[in-house]
């Protein structure tokens, strides 16, 4: 069994189509979307075309509630946007699901905490590091006898075991670099402007993990992004790093 884990493409269209064109290549079994799929100044209709014919397993972060109702400038572009169909795809996607006879969970935040939740990150200093197992054991309620649990939301690809539990975060398909506010100001930088994602593959051992980055037209989603009156994601994009404060040494 092989399954490719992709999460917060962000309507980056054309992270989008690079990582895809990986996965065919690959060939794997199953391919799972873990959310925040149009919320971006770049292409959010383009996006949403490209994954609703996927016809994967897809659940809802976040974003989708941001995009249906409120929301950041991100969010409100992306509704500008979105034609009903796309709406009503995404008002019908779950918040979790269970896959292959319950062994793998997939959610977009934390399966306890909710989609807003950091499962595997501690952001405290304002910089995003491994969080102590102690920490992320108490998240993991609720996966019954899952043994892989699939996360997104923090843009960050890990791979992380945690008392008999393997926890993959695949990154961002397309946005490598953001800042924020909760719970405490932090940024989180993939450092490189790739388009991320995740390859799993079961074997008699467990499973293997690949986390994948894929390069693609990045300056192209950056002009997306200026064009669309974000500088900052234009900066993102084109480096993985978040736009400098103004006056920070």
């Amino acid at each position: 069994m092989r399954i490719a884990a992709i999460a917060d493409a962000h309507g980056n269209r054309l992270a989008l189509e690079a990582v895809l064109e990986d996965i065919r290549a690959a060939a794997p079994d199953l391919v799972v979307n873990l959310g925040d799929l149009v919320s971006g100044p770049f292409d959010p209709a383009g996006a949403a075309e490209a994954q609703m014919a996927l016809g994967c397993p897809t659940l809802a972060g976040n974003h989708e509630r941001q995009v249906l109702s409120g929301g950041g400038p991100s969010d409100i572009f992306a509704r500008g946007c979105l034609s009903a169909a796309h709406r009503d795809w995404i008002t019908g996607l779950p918040k979790t699901l269970s896959l292959l006879d319950g062994a793998v969970f997939a959610c977009h935040g934390s399966p306890a905490g909710g989609d807003l939740d950091y499962l595997l990150e501690d952001v405290s200093s304002g910089r995003a590091v491994l969080a102590a197992e102690d920490a992320i054991a108490p998240k993991l309620a609720g996966i019954e006898e899952a043994g892989l649990v699939l996360c997104g939301h923090t843009h960050t690809q890990r791979a992380v075991w945690v008392r008999g539990v393997l926890v993959v975060n695949p990154g961002s398909v397309g946005f490598p670099a953001y800042r924020d506010t909760a719970p405490v100001p932090h940024a989180m930088e993939a450092g490189s402007p790739h388009a991320r994602y995740a390859l799993l593959t079961r074997g008699a051992a467990g499973w293997a993990v690949e986390l994948r980055a894929v390069p693609y037209d990045w300056e192209g989603a950056a002009r997306q992004a200026e064009a669309n009156g974000r500088p900052e994601a234009a900066h993102a994009v084109r480096t993985g790093r978040v736009l400098a404060r103004a006056g920070a040494g």
